[in-house]
Formats: structure tokens, C-alpha cells, sequence
């Protein structure tokens, strides 16, 4: 059973940084208490601290190397600002998924003549695309449970009200997808592809990593906080061992070297977002929202990236990390 941690008071936790090598020349420990008492935790401050390596030897053995408490001040205020771009990104994808899913039924109501916008729905929540009985049992008690609780949830919802009234009895796809989450989405393009034979415009794979970083990126987590590389025993027990070919060419085509391509899309934060830039050049070809989109990257890697470079020129993986998507910024243009 692993030891218990006692809670810490401010002064205490300043000590413990101090202990394991955090400088506080930028910013005085006067002022990082303030900071830790009013705008930052330091569970969640600290964590950034994994993108730094320690000394193995002599008397400072253990402790970080050229990390101040500043650094991880601004690596805080980075994130906030990359998680915020990237939730747009994600968003954006969600809507164009959306919208290329509805026209998808739309070209076979007109061709095929055997869809309405009602059967697709009707179909879904009852896994008619399952022959095994013992498994379709399970996939629509998943579907109408997940559903369910969604109407529940948003019956009283003043932006979800009005749809759930007027569909109450039955509900067709452009409703649905609006009160559905991105894993509704996901698994929904998947049930449609499967009983009809569409391609979707990006694959599966690539839309569940965008779905699990919009998901992090709406919930507030830590985004940046670890971009070391992986070795290879680690990814294969997670199953991102080996990026896919176009992921790996889409990569390439930005002018990274094979060795840093290898060596980031390790990293299962960066080969997400890399997912992200590969499916959303992709599916979002509005010139408004992506020529938006695309500048609020290039302000964010371009300039406030940049703001305070000098305190990160001695830290190789950050800086690699930077030049890494300073290139894959370039494919999206």
C-alpha cells in the first residue's frame, strides 16, 4: 500500500522545491507564495517539472537542473493558452465531422432512397449492426443508457430544451449529433461507415485521439507538462508504439528528420496533438474558420511562445518540442 502524503503548508512546499534544486532568483519565494495562495495549486504547478532532468551525480545529485520556479510559472501559462487553441481546433473538427456525416445521409436519401435522417438514429440505438445477440444486447443497453442520461441531463437545459421537446418521440440525426458528445460522434460515423459503406473523411483512429485530447482540453488538464520521449517498451503497453504511415508522412512532410519524428509521436501528448494538425487539414476546409484558426496558431508559436524564450534556451526537450511544431505549423498553411 502505497505511503500516504501529508498535506503541506506554502511555506513548506517552497522548501521541499528549494530542497530538490528549484531556483527562485526570477521570482522571489515571497512572491512565489503569493502566487501558490492565489493562482496556481502546486500539485499541478510542480507537474511541469517533468520536462526537466535531474543531476546523477555529486553533491547536487538528484535535484533539477537550471529549473526556476518562474519556468514553471510561464510553462503553466503556456498551456493555458495551447489548451485553449486546441480546444477550438478540436471543436471545429467536431462541427465538420458533424456536417459531413449529415451530408452523407442526405447524398443516400437522394440516391439510394432508403434513409431520412430518422433510420440512421432508429438503427444506431438498436445496434442493428451487431449479429451476435449476446453483444448487441450489450451495445444497445450501452447506446440508449448513454443516451438516456444525456436527455436527462439536458431536458431542462435551456440550449438543449427546445430539440428534446420538439423530438421527444423520435429523433433524427441533426438533432442527435447536436446532443450527443464527440464519442457519440465517433462511434456513430463508425456505425454508419460499417452498414453502408462510406468512408469518412478521416479515420476512426485519428478521430478518437482528437476526441480524447478535446476532452482534456475542456476538462482543464495539464497538456504540456510531460513531452519527454517513450521508450519503445512503454508505447507498445499503451498501443501507440508505432504511428501510422500517414501520420509518419504527414510529419515528414513538415521537414522533420526521421529521429525527431520517431522521437516525438513517442510522446502520446504530442502524437495527439499531431493528430489534431493531421485531421483537421483534413476536415476543416472553411477558409473563415480555418484561415482564423491558422493565425491564432502562427500568433501562438510565432509570438507568444516566445515572450520569454531566454528562460528555456537550456533545456533541450522544450526547445526541440518548440522547433518540432514550429515546423508542423508550416502544414496547416
Amino acid at each position: 500500500m502505497a505511503v500516504k502524503k501529508q498535506m503541506k503548508t506554502v511555506d513548506q512546499l517552497i522548501t521541499h522545491m528549494k530542497n530538490k534544486g528549484v531556483a527562485f532568483s526570477i521570482i522571489s519565494e515571497a512572491d512565489a507564495k503569493l502566487h501558490l495562495d492565489m493562482h496556481n495549486n502546486y500539485f499541478k504547478l510542480t507537474s511541469y517539472r517533468k520536462n526537466y532532468t535531474k543531476t546523477t551525480t555529486g553533491p547536487n545529485a538528484g535535484k533539477y537542473e537550471n529549473l526556476e520556479f518562474a519556468h514553471l510559472i510561464e510553462l503553466a501559462r503556456l498551456d493555458t493558452e495551447i489548451r485553449h487553441l486546441l480546444l477550438q481546433m478540436t471543436l471545429d473538427v467536431e462541427h465538420f465531422m458533424k456536417v459531413a456525416l449529415i451530408k452523407a445521409v442526405e447524398d443516400r436519401m437522394d440516391t439510394v432512397g432508403d434513409e431520412d435522417g430518422y433510420k440512421i438514429i432508429e438503427g444506431y440505438l438498436l445496434a442493428d449492426d451487431i449479429q451476435s445477440i449476446s453483444e448487441k444486447s450489450k451495445t444497445m443497453a450501452k447506446r440508449n443508457g448513454q443516451f438516456s442520461q444525456k436527455i436527462n441531463q439536458n431536458k431542462h437545459n435551456p440550449y438543449c430544451e427546445g430539440l428534446i421537446d420538439r423530438y421527444s418521440e423520435e429523433m433524427p440525426i441533426w438533432a442527435f449529433v447536436e446532443l450527443g458528445s464527440f464519442g457519440d460522434l465517433k462511434e456513430l460515423v463508425e456505425y454508419y461507415s460499417a452498414k453502408t459503406g462510406w468512408i469518412p473523411p478521416v479515420d476512426l483512429q485519428s478521430l478518437d485521439r482528437v476526441r480524447q485530447l478535446r476532452n482534456a482540453c475542456a476538462h482543464g488538464n495539464a497538456i504540456i507538462n510531460d513531452l519527454r520521449p517513450v521508450n519503445n517498451a512503454t508505447t507498445a503497453k499503451k498501443g501507440t508504439s508505432v504511428s501510422p504511415r500517414y501520420i509518419t508522412n504527414f510529419v515528414q512532410s513538415a521537414g522533420v528528420n526521421s529521429g525527431a519524428r520517431a522521437k516525438k509521436l513517442s510522446n502520446p501528448r504530442i502524437n495527439q496533438i499531431v493528430h489534431l494538425f493531421y485531421v483537421y487539414d483534413i476536415v476543416v476546409q472553411s477558409h473563415n474558420t480555418r484561415s482564423q484558426r491558422i493565425q491564432e496558431l502562427h500568433n501562438l508559436i510565432d509570438g507568444r511562445m516566445l515572450a520569454n524564450k531566454s528562460y528555456f534556451q537550456k533545456n533541450q526537450l522544450l526547445t526541440s518540442t518548440y522547433d518540432f511544431f514550429k515546423k508542423m505549423e508550416s502544414v496547416l498553411k
